[in-house]
């Protein structure tokens, strides 16, 4: 016995023979009591060479103990955990055991010598597939002499095991025994490790293996037929603000119901996947159709797929918008493996988002040499930081009389081949490698420590005031307010000359919690900004309640107002509100004479551009506070608008 208490396959063998030789015997006994002594010596001589009992000594001794082996091998088939059952090669039941019966829950009523109906009679109501069963049975006992294993489900959830061997008298092949095991809770282990290995827990989508498993079998049958197949590489927009904003129940919850919608948007034939994350991936079946033909019906495909997944989700009481960006990828091209095609529609996708998102972008060749530079940018974005090949200059702020009234810190990256690169290029790579905090700290910490020398060694210099750039990832972090209160505290900084600019869109999402972060940090005294106010989702409520200080009028509309009535009555708009609101406004990206002068005589205090004055590093801008403000700026090849006040 084996120790979950079964029979092994070599006990279960045994067993099938003693049941053979068992009837043998039983013919034998009859036979003998019938023709007297003489037969009955044939009997003790077959069970002396077959090894089954020790020879006897008289004839009544005989009898008993052939009483006695067929007592015990009854007795053992009776006693497996296995279901046996013995078959005739004409389909005739020879015998079985009760396990046999307990497991096919046998009818009482069952008529065993109707060869023609007795297997259906019993397996057809128990079976998937009780007729491929019968005919397997029927199969067995008429072209093998081998030992067969089958698996066999039934229609309640059950999965036997079934194992078969020939029965054999003198080499002859008279019938088969099967053995039947119940594997029901084996098979269900290993099937959900099969599942968990291959499927998605979440969306039960195929996963990453299983889907490089399809798309390799797919390349081959494309390149094996001739024909052409797609890959769609789908990203979820802005998912990340809907699940850091409300949960990650809310989020996955999200992320079943696209997974539905893109189920219902397929084919039989074609398949959806879940990478992770938000992303997702459909797999076309291949066509034998001209490149041109199924670029067209891909992309009708692909449309649809967007109108479906950007119409709106009731996820627990919550109505949530999803846009999905999408990449695609046609195979096979060249010599491209599963990876390079998944890898060329993630590219692709990646153009799908720069285009504005919400949109289909097919691969193309030469993204292939954008997507090498984008990588190599990461990979020295990631150098530049041990390098210290990014800097910190300081671009001032002046009211409008030409007064410094501070700075905002602004963040370039020298590289030592390409030279210069501007925020606009690096800082979206640096969110997408996920360095983006460790930047913002290190400005912010640059930030407090110059606060703090400034207030030490040029006092006469005045109150000068600095702003530092927040940005989604780092404000999004929990322990950010005691980032702030970190670094103002190891660096003495005075916190009411910091200012933390952040953008109109993070202050939107979970209000509260943008709230609490800013009161811990206004107890400090550290003063707030919105950045390029105007640009994002501009609301009277969040400006009402949230703890803000000054806005910033974006450049878009400071160089607009010249030429722009429309722009005129929007620059004009903000600078009341804020006014009524005591709140301090920046125009930022001031250029000429005529914008200072708009922006003056409507109320604007402060002023920054490149124009007032190019950003300085550190020396050059403590220089500047300390020189004065007019004459430096001639000196940096600018001109003042200051001159004739």
């Amino acid at each position: 016995m084996t120790d979950d208490g079964s029979v092994a396959p070599d006990l279960r063998s045994e067993l099938e023979v003693l049941g053979d030789r068992m009837d043998e015997l039983d013919t034998l006994i009859s036979r003998s009591v019938s023709r007297g002594p003489d037969s009955l010596e044939n009997v003790r001589s077959t069970t002396h060479v077959e090894g089954l009992w020790p020879l006897a000594t008289t004839e009544q001794a005989d009898v008993h103990q052939l009483q006695e082996i067929i007592s015990l091998l009854k007795a053992t088939l009776n006693s497996t955990t296995d279901g046996i059952l013995v078959l005739d090669n004409d389909l005739r039941v020879v015998i079985y055991n009760t396990k046999f019966v307990t497991l096919w829950e046998i009818p009482q009523t069952l008529d065993r010598d109707d060869k023609k109906g007795w297997l259906r009679a019993f397996t057809a109501p128990l079976m998937e597939n009780g007729e491929r069963f019968i005919h397997r049975i029927r199969d067995q006992l008429s072209h093998t002499d081998e030992a067969t294993r089958d698996i066999l489900r039934f229609t309640d959830g059950r999965i036997f095991e079934s194992r078969s061997h020939p029965q054999l008298i003198e080499w002859e092949i008279v019938g088969r025994v099967w053995s039947f095991r119940d594997v029901t809770k084996q098979r269900q282990a290993q099937e959900l490790v099969e599942y968990q290995a291959t499927y998605d827990p979440l969306t039960d989508l195929p996963n990453r293996r299983l889907l490089l498993d399809r798309l390799n079998q797919m390349l081959a049958r494309c390149r094996r037929h001739d024909r052409i197949g797609a890959l769609l590489f789908l990203d979820l927009d802005n998912f990340k603000t809907i699940n850091d904003t409300l949960g990650h129940p809310i989020g996955d919850a999200l992320l079943q119901q696209v997974a539905r919608r893109l189920t219902d948007c397929l084919r039989r034939e074609d398949t959806a996947a879940r990478l992770g994350g938000d992303e997702f991936v459909l797999l076309l079946a291949e066509e034998s159709a001209v490149l041109d033909e199924f670029t067209h019906q891909v992309d009708i495909a692909a449309n649809k797929v967007l109108a479906a997944l950007s119409e709106p989700y009731e996820v627990h009481g919550h109505r949530l918008y999803a846009t999905t960006s999408i990449g695609v990828s046609l195979f096979p091209q060249n010599g491209e493996t599963a990876d390079d095609v998944l890898m060329q529609a993630d590219t692709a996708m990646y153009r799908a988002k720069e285009a504005g998102r919400n949109t289909v972008r097919f691969f193309l060749p030469s993204m292939r040499k954008s997507s090498e530079e984008q990588l190599q940018m990461q990979n020295d974005l990631r150098q530049a930081l041990e390098r210290n090949e990014l800097k910190i200059l300081w671009q001032p702020k002046h009211d409008f009389s030409g007064n410094t009234l501070g700075a905002e810190a602004l963040l370039r990256w020298e590289h030592p081949t390409r030279g210069l690169i501007m925020p606009a290029e690096f800082i979206p790579v640096a969110e997408d490698i996920g360095i983006i905090t460790s930047l913002g700290n290190r400005v912010l910490e640059v930030s407090c420590n110059l606060l703090r020398k400034i207030a030490d060694e040029y006092a006469e210099a005045g109150p000068i005031h600095l702003s530092v750039n927040i940005s989604p990832q780092q404000f999004q972090q929990a322990d950010f307010a005691m980032q702030v209160a970190h670094f103002l505290k190891i660096s003495g900084a005075n916190p009411t000359r910091l200012t933390l600019e952040l953008t109109e869109n993070m202050l939107v999402t979970n209000l509260d919690e943008v709230m609490a972060k800013m009161l811990d940090l206004k107890s400090l005294g550290v003063r707030f900004s919105i950045d390029d106010f105007g640009t994002g989702y501009s609301s009277m409520a969040y400006l009402k309640r949230l703890p803000l200080d000054e806005i910033k009028i974006d450049r878009s509309f400071v160089n607009d107002i010249i030429r722009d009535p429309e722009t005129v009555s929007i620059v004009e708009a903000i600078i009341t509100m804020a006014s009524k609101l005591g709140l301090s406004v920046v125009a930022e990206g001031v250029e000429n004479n005529r914008e200072f002068d708009f922006l003056r005589k409507r109320g604007c205090h402060c002023f920054q551009g490149y124009m007032l004055c190019q950003p300085l590093d550190e020396a050059e801008f403590l220089d500047f506070i300390m020189d004065g403000n007019v004459s430096d700026a001639r000196k940096n090849g600018t001109q003042s608008v200051f001159e004739g006040f």
